[in-house]
């Protein structure tokens, strides 16, 4: 009779408590990382086999997170809960699907049956997107500048999720259009694929979110547990996650851990990534694990490590600096609503994208510049008009142009310097941008011929005559002409 008491007794008190409970309250009493325990509620116990607990779970994820995160407190809960002949545990991934139909080597402790439940369907959370109704790729102004970024894009709109192309990495100085590139894959995605669940969130958001789940866990605060599923629900059940600015996740190390892990998660999913930045992943400062970043202000952003070796393994695609034919492009569309009078628009578009500027925010300003002050003036916006309007102004009024100012702009377009110009070489790689140069001087400034021949080291007869050659070759030379009147528009911007 005593035997046989001693022999149920823990059998009732397993039963009364399951074994995998109890190891989760033990857990919790050792840690209070609720978005780890959150990972952990999706293994499954299978039992105790020859000293070895088995458990289950649905991906690589979480046994890799598991191994990493918990497996030193994991081992002694189980030991606590098993006692001495417990060895160790074993993790294997299984399907959600197959899980109910792979068979069971009988334990040595009794396991208690799960009820299982008819599964409900859960109802979808469409979130939605904020985004601006002109960021398409239809208003794209596609060049050389941005050609290979703007496919990628196209690419991954079309057939999100493709190994190719997962994650992307769209990489440039601000004010290129690589929100606009985002946005556009979001618009054309929503558009096509209607029950897609797609995140697009600027990185200020995603750290918002992840440092009000951190700050509860640590300082236990507000609903912790609504916060994680909340967590879980937007970014790791989306099918499409687009994050705009990575860069800006410097100050949080754990988030960009937590990034990591997501990005892997995605990825192994099929879910399409796609991430934007202002440089490529091998400007960043490396941070070892465990590694603090460094105490000041510094220009190059640190990213740890384990964040850095997702963002290698993307596809990088750059914006660059808009060219002159993409400047005109873009002048072109985003001015169709000012009222440049019309003989003289196409020339206006010309003057204004001659001079190299930096972004499309820098050309967006100077256009809504333009149209504002036409607002206020009131006047026929023709070429003399643009001209006067966007002319750069010091503290004594308009910049005075000089012949030396002049000179060194035309050595620059042609590639030479001011040391060929004034030299005595006669090829036509000197002779040409020389006689352009002198030109320029003569046509717009006041300057006599003797002092612009100074210049150059030639006599007054010298700079008339290489006018004069200049203006026959124009004559007969309309790229020439081109070429003279951009670097004039140049000039006078």
């Amino acid at each position: 009779m005593t035997n046989t008491v001693s022999l149920v007794e823990p059998f009732a008190r397993l039963q009364a408590v399951p074994v995998w409970q109890r190891v989760l309250d033990l857990l919790r009493e050792e840690c209070n990382d609720y978005f780890g325990l959150t990972i952990l509620d999706a293994a499954d116990y299978e039992g105790f086999f020859d000293g070895y607990v088995q458990i289950a779970v649905p991906d690589e994820l979480r046994e890799n997170w598991i191994r990493a995160h918990y497996g030193d407190i994991l081992n002694k809960a189980l030991a606590q809960v098993l006692g001495s002949e417990y060895v160790g545990y074993r993790i294997r991934i299984v399907e959600p699907e197959k899980q109910a139909l792979t068979p069971k080597a009988a334990p040595v402790f009794p396991v208690v049956p799960r009820v299982v439940q008819k599964p409900q369907l859960k109802k979808v959370i469409r979130r939605k997107l904020s985004l601006y109704a002109g960021y398409t790729f239809e208003n794209f102004v596609e060049g050389d500048c941005n050609f290979t970024a703007c496919e990628a894009c196209k690419s991954v709109a079309e057939n999100p999720g493709d190994p190719a192309l997962n994650p992307l990495f769209v990489y440039g100085k601000s004010g290129l259009g690589k929100t606009h590139l985002l946005q556009a894959v979001a618009a054309q995605i929503q558009k096509s694929r209607a029950h897609t669940r797609i995140v697009y969130c600027h990185a200020y958001d995603f750290l918002r979110d992840a440092t009000a789940m951190s700050k509860a866990l640590k300082y236990k605060i507000g609903n912790v547990r609504e916060l994680a599923v909340a967590f879980q629900e937007k970014y790791e059940n989306c099918d499409i996650l687009l994050l705009d600015d990575v860069q800006l996740l410097e100050c949080g190390v754990g988030t960009q851990e937590r990034l990591a892990i997501l990005i892997k998660h995605l990825r192994a999913a099929g879910k399409q990534v796609v991430l934007s930045c202002d440089r490529h992943p091998s400007q960043f400062n490396r941070l070892a694990d465990g590694e603090k970043k460094p105490a000041g202000h510094s220009s190059i952003p640190s990213i740890s490590a384990k964040l850095l070796a997702p963002l290698e393994s993307c596809v990088a695609v750059g914006i660059d600096e808009p060219d002159l034919s993409t400047r005109m492009k873009l002048i072109q569309k985003k001015s169709m609503n000012i009222p440049f009078v019309d003989k003289d628009r196409e020339e206006i578009c010309r003057f204004l994208s001659i001079p190299r500027r930096e972004n499309v925010r820098v050309i967006e300003g100077m256009l809504n510049g333009l149209s504002a002050m036409n607002q206020f003036c009131q006047e026929n916006l023709d070429l003399c008009a643009v001209k006067r309007l966007v002319a750069p102004s010091s503290a004594n009024g308009m910049q005075e142009l000089t012949i030396k100012g002049i000179a060194e702009v035309v050595a620059l377009e042609f590639g030479t310097d001011m040391v060929a110009l004034a030299s005595k070489r006669q090829d036509a790689g000197v002779s040409l941008p020389r006689k352009v140069a002198m030109y320029l001087c003569r046509e717009m400034t006041t300057d006599s011929h003797e002092k612009i021949g100074m210049l150059f080291n030639r006599d007054y007869s010298s700079v008339i005559a290489a006018v004069r050659s200049l203006i026959k070759q124009m004559d007969k030379d309309e790229a020439l002409v081109r070429k003279v009147q951009d670097i004039r528009y140049l000039l006078e911007a």
